[in-house]
């Protein structure tokens, strides 16, 4: 177990485990929850449990004093519950649906276990909650079973502290370049796969219209699974495009999503890192509702079909997604982009 901060092992009235999400979409999505929380309880000793892949994300944010990752499969189980088991947490709040989720706080025998009562999980909780009937952004729901009241001001927005060698890390990886070089970010892929993805050749006809508009130096970010996506496009797009798939950590990609005067992206993890990194962020939807999984914050435009029925949630490869998608066409971005930039 590595920990962002040293705990304070033994008995602590005010300290609250939070089982997080791990989606990075969702990880980001939770961030002004949890910041709420933290401001409302500033005496509050807040440790986050995540799997180990998102540990890394959580050591940028500000809201979380320890995070606490754990590895896949009953060992990576047991070894959460006897670590958090020593932590003297009073409370746990547990964000995901999982079954999971709710486990490792029931071993770690927290006192109070509170979370929506749903995949056979009410006799690992103390306190149940129904699922979520709103239609309101996913944030709210974090909101809710954190037990917080919305803010007359509104949600506050993602926020990430990256430290400063982070940035300079992720400078060095920017490809050579003139001072004053104006960057421009695009995110081709989604992890819930096929449906949430604009096709590759409308991100191509995208990149290739802003190379003749002159808006920048385009870079294509993605995960390591999606080297070759990132590639295809970035290559077809031609001229100064490079595609950056899988060769920087999570503050390194957020870093460089906060560089860009612009990032486009699907509906995506990808699209609410670079909203949290300050990024003015141009997302492209289909099937999906981006009233319920928009980006959050202000500057960011949203391209969707208005005459589609939206939903939360739809099935990794959808035919109707996929041709809603389709029917956005690159121009439409475009003119988005340009509009961004300033420069309509």
């Amino acid at each position: 177990m590595t920990a962002r901060a040293q705990s304070n092992h033994g008995s602590h009235e005010d300290h609250v485990l939070v089982s997080g999400v791990n989606w990075l979409g969702d990880a980001v999505m939770s961030m002004p929850a949890l910041r709420l929380f933290k401001r409302e309880r500033p005496g509050c000793r807040l440790t986050l449990l995540v799997k180990a892949r998102m540990a890394e994300l959580w050591r940028i944010a500000d809201s979380v004093d320890e995070v606490v990752p754990y590895e896949p499969g009953l060992g990576g189980t047991i070894g959460a519950a006897r670590h958090i088991r020593g932590a003297g947490c009073c409370r746990a709040y547990v964000l995901p649906n999982s079954f999971r989720s709710a486990l490792i706080p029931f071993l770690g025998r927290i006192p109070i276990r509170i979370g929506v009562g749903t995949q056979l999980r009410s006799a690992l909780l103390t306190e149940t909650l129904s699922p979520a009937s709103s239609g309101r952004h996913q944030a709210f729901e974090y909101l809710r079973v954190l037990g917080l009241d919305q803010p007359d001001e509104g949600l506050p927005p993602p926020k990430l502290s990256l430290p400063q060698q982070e940035i300079d890390h992720a400078r060095q990886r920017l490809p050579p370049h003139e001072n004053g070089t104006r960057w421009l970010g695009i995110v081709p892929g989604a992890a819930r796969g096929p449906s949430k993805r604009w096709p590759p050749e409308h991100f191509i006809a995208l990149g290739r219209a802003l190379g003749r508009h002159e808006a920048g130096q385009i870079l294509v970010f993605g995960s390591s699974v999606e080297v070759g996506l990132c590639g295809q496009i970035a290559d077809a797009i031609g001229g100064e495009a490079v595609s950056m798939a899988g060769e920087t950590t999570i503050p390194q990609l957020a870093a460089l999503l906060g560089m860009c005067a612009t990032v486009v992206t699907n509906d995506s993890g990808g699209m609410h890192l670079a909203a949290a990194a300050g990024a003015r962020v141009v997302a492209v939807f289909g099937l999906t509702d981006p009233s319920r999984t928009g980006p959050l914050g202000e500057g960011h435009r949203v391209i969707a079909k208005q005459d589609v029925q939206a939903s939360r949630d739809i099935r990794r490869r959808s035919d109707a997604a996929a041709a809603c998608l389709r029917s956005i066409p690159p121009d439409r971005v475009l003119e988005a982009v340009l509009e961004v930039l300033g420069e309509k």
